[in-house]
């Protein structure tokens, strides 16, 4: 997989591979590179026949792969889809995704995909990574009165990068498909709503040696986590959460929309941002519109209060 991951950050590998019909939802069967003109019988893009016949086996590997991890690649409408299962928690939620093996008590979603296959899935439809949450030292560190007064002593630089977008859908009890942006799941405890403005930044995970003189794996097919919903670090997990309660690993749960634990879903990753997240954008827009202005001078619940009990 190392190998895989080093060859699909090539430009050469990475145009091929987005311009195939078989990267799509048929991926029955491989098929050749197209022809892109300048080289001669048996290359693309006027590479050497050598690196075309690369390619195709690359390709014929990534198709396996996909195929055996049931994972599906939409290279027209730049989507990733993968099968999930809704976790069983109890706990505040730090991970929206992870794989069977990741941090299950703390998780929404869980999935059999291994994580550095969905990885080279994410970057085929053109996910590039961006930088993880970044905690810094203040200079000169507050005194220990102003911390007891409320003075953060770090500077948290939340992550950064070009946005992705996630929705998921099964089947409910009639029998008729439900969908729904991820943001709807998720309940924020200190606004006590699902959570509004949000974004998810792909950071691609990290290669890393788990022992001392052992070569460098993957660590997110060892560690399982996959999308995670407060900052982390370091950054071995797939995606995160970009929002300013993030530091808050007490302040995620989910919603009433999410179904019984054990249902099986389609979790699916988006390039480009969905109708289904416009049209919720649109509806949240006319809330805020609609939402009658409190008061002069009353104050909202503290954004901490827990909920009654």
């Amino acid at each position: 997989m190392n190998c895989l991951r080093s060859v699909l950050r090539s430009s050469f590998a990475v145009v091929l591979l987005t311009t195939l019909p078989c990267c799509q939802h048929d991926q029955s069967k491989p098929q050749d590179p197209p022809a892109t003109g300048g080289g001669g019988p048996g290359n693309a893009s006027g590479a050497p026949a050598g690196a075309a016949e690369e390619a195709r086996k690359l390709i014929e590997l990534m198709q396996q792969q996909f195929k055996d991890e049931k994972i599906v690649v939409d290279a027209k409408a730049q989507t990733v889809s993968i099968p999930a299962v809704v976790n069983e928690s109890r706990d505040p939620v730090e991970y929206l995704l992870i794989h069977r093996k990741g941090k299950r008590h703390e998780a929404v979603f869980f999935t059999m995909a291994k994580p550095s296959v969905l990885n080279t899935a994410l970057l085929l439809v053109g996910l590039q990574p961006g930088k993880n949450a970044q905690v810094i030292e203040k200079s000169p560190l507050p005194t220990l009165e102003e911390v007891e007064r409320g003075v953060d002593p770090v500077i948290v630089v939340p992550p950064k990068g070009e946005p992705f977008w996630m929705t998921v859908r099964w089947k409910g009890a009639d029998g008729e498909v439900v969908e729904h942006c991820v943001e709807d799941l998720l309940y924020e405890l200190s606004t006590q709503q699902p959570v509004r403005s949000v974004q998810w930044v792909y950071l691609g995970g990290r290669m890393a040696r788990l022992y001392k003189n052992e070569p460098e794996v993957y660590v997110a097919d060892f560690e399982g986590n996959l999308v995670s919903t407060c900052y982390m670090s370091p950054d071995n997990h797939l995606a995160t959460m970009v929002h300013p309660n993030a530091r808050d690993d007490q302040n995620w749960w989910t919603t009433n929309l999410l179904p019984a634990a054990g249902t099986e879903v389609e979790f699916v990753f988006h390039h480009n941002e969905p109708k289904l997240q416009v049209e919720r954008r649109q509806r949240l827009q006319r809330e805020d519109a609609a939402a009658p202005k409190p008061a002069a001078g009353a104050g909202d619940k503290p954004a901490g209060e827990a909920p009654p009990k």
